[in-house]
């Protein structure tokens, strides 16, 4: 069940591609239902079986979603516990894209919940203590009521297969055994640096990284908190604050004057010296073979993570990450009909189109995105895939009842629903 949808054969906000003018009328409620009846018309033309339907989890308003493990674990709202600010929350996790409950666990907390890991019976909690501000962890055997262990320190990773977990806490980095949180291992903090992780996204730091104001960078393997390699830079006022980022095997620190540096991990040789201005940025997201730079308010610098060469830059961007051979842009404020989603060369920053008013939720295996649509003032909700090098949509199928907030998990769309339950869309 697809369409394929080309340019000019829908108004703009549903349309896959540019359109070179825009018409400031009709209204949104009249666009909103003239856009529902031209989309149903062009697919279900096109449709030769019938829509499957969504796997519904119930939820309920406050509950969090997490997609961790491959799993989607729901955390309710929780209880008070009477003259204490300790909420009870139940931990519900789901297989995906099936939606069949897999456990139900119930930890305290004393904060808001921030992300829930689980593996090898054990069910971990991060959360923001309210009354202090500071980051606590609390393991429970998963599917019980008893809680295994807690700790102020600020979540890392964890490996199921190692029963391992990485913590940093106020005065070191510590690696504890998953199910009695003793301490493997503890590295003290430097007083003038800190430590970040390096990793490729799967929950688990592949190492972890030191920089230290008096010139001091090293690595270490989490498993055992061990140096793998040491290095002796120059000494730079206000590297603690934060002036080291790791990208793609790469480790990249301000050096001084001359710049900013790259070494690859773990064994510190060098790479190359960029000259690109990247002082006030911060980097995120996966550019693929760039290195995008963001400004504190606005604008993108874009590096060759190869050879530190400089590419490009612009003030119009806010965010961007590579979907195939492209980047996929997004602008800081925009309106509603603006688009959401620009499509750029990665090697000049030129606009090549965009998607309307479709917003990307999440990358495919095979280079194109996937996608939602929302239509204005129906909580309708058309769903499919980006393709960045044609700028096309192929339509997946569509949904009702939805708020607007929507994810991508493995092979399943997730959205919630005006009644705070949880829709999940086969994407397969």
């Amino acid at each position: 069940m697809s369409a394929l949808i080309d340019l000019g054969e829908i108004p703009r906000e549903l349309a896959a591609g540019p359109v070179e003018t825009r018409s400031p009328f009709p209204s949104k409620v009249v666009l909103g239902a003239l856009s529902l009846v031209l989309l149903t018309l062009l697919t279900g033309a096109m449709h030769r079986a019938p829509q499957r339907p969504p796997t519904i989890v119930a939820a309920r308003l406050g509950d969090l979603t997490f997609i961790t493990e491959g799993q989607l674990a729901v955390v309710s709202a929780g209880r008070p516990v009477l003259g204490s600010d300790v909420a009870n929350r139940v931990v519900t996790t789901y297989a995906l894209p099936a939606g069949r409950m897999t456990s139900r666990t119930s930890v305290a907390v004393s904060g808001g919940v921030t992300w829930v890991w689980r593996g090898a019976g054990v069910i971990l909690v991060s959360y923001q203590v309210d009354s202090t501000g500071t980051w606590a962890v609390v393991a429970a055997a998963e599917g019980t009521e008893r809680t295994l262990w807690r700790r102020e320190a600020r979540w890392i990773g964890a490996s199921a297969a190692d029963g391992l977990v990485v913590l940093s806490a106020d005065d070191a980095e510590l690696g504890l055994d998953l199910s009695t949180g003793r301490v493997r291992w503890s590295v003290p903090h430097p007083p003038d640096g800190y430590t970040t992780a390096v990793g490729d996204g799967t929950g688990w730091p592949s190492w972890l990284v030191t920089l230290t104001d008096s010139g001091g960078l090293e690595t270490r393997d989490p498993h055992t908190g061990k140096v793998v390699a040491a290095l002796a830079l120059s000494s730079l006022p206000g590297r603690q604050n934060g002036l080291m980022w790791a990208i793609d095997g790469l480790i990249v620190v301000q050096d001084g004057d001359r710049g900013f540096d790259a070494y690859h991990v773990p064994g510190l040789d060098k790479a190359w010296t960029t000259t690109a201005d990247l002082s006030q940025s911060w980097t995120d997201g996966d550019c693929g073979r760039l290195m995008c730079a963001f400004r504190m308010q606005r604008g993108l610098s874009v590096v060759d993570s190869a050879t530190g060469r400089f590419m490009w830059s612009a003030e119009r961007w806010a965010y961007a990450e590579a979907a195939g051979g492209y980047l996929l842009a997004a602008e800081p404020d925009r309106d509603i009909d603006d688009p959401a989603v620009w499509v750029l060369d990665p090697d000049t920053g030129r606009v090549l189109g965009d998607f309307g008013r479709w917003e990307a939720r999440g990358r495919a295996s095979d280079g194109t995105v996937y996608g939602t649509l929302d239509v204005p003032d129906t909580h309708r909700m058309f769903y499919g895939v980006l393709d960045p090098a044609t700028r096309h949509v192929r339509i997946l199928g569509s949904g009702t009842s939805v708020s607007g907030s929507c994810e991508i998990g493995p092979d399943v769309l997730l959205c919630r629903l005006l009644d705070a339950s949880i829709a999940l869309w086969p994407l397969r």
